[in-house]
């Protein structure tokens, strides 16, 4: 039984315990911190990885989920960088805007 759910129904057959266990690592080595964006990631790396290991030819349907795939993957991880950089981005700034008044 896998932990997240696949919307891809033709590629949510093929995502095995092993395969999403594997997305899972992959995706945990690039320190995406954020609940959301770490899940879209896995989901979208067990794709990947089974269109790789089903693929039979250079141009066959795996080939083309490959590739849109890998493309989504691509901007989603670069859309975690960029939200991950603004929570930080957030939280060493907040306290600038924090300043109590006192009257002398």
């Amino acid at each position: 039984m896998t932990t997240n759910t696949y919307a891809d129904g033709y590629l949510a057959k093929l995502i095995t315990n092993e395969r999403e266990s594997r997305a899972i690592e992959e995706v945990a080595a690039l320190e995406i911190t954020l609940p959301t964006w770490r899940t879209r990631l896995e989901i979208q790396r067990a794709y990947i990885i089974a269109c790789i290991e089903s693929q039979a030819s250079a141009d066959d349907l795996f080939a083309q989920k490959l590739s849109a795939y890998r493309k989504e993957f691509d901007t989603t991880l670069t859309q975690a960088r960029m939200a991950k950089a603004n929570q930080s981005t957030e939280t060493t700034t907040s306290g600038i805007f924090s300043i109590s008044l006192e009257r002398a």
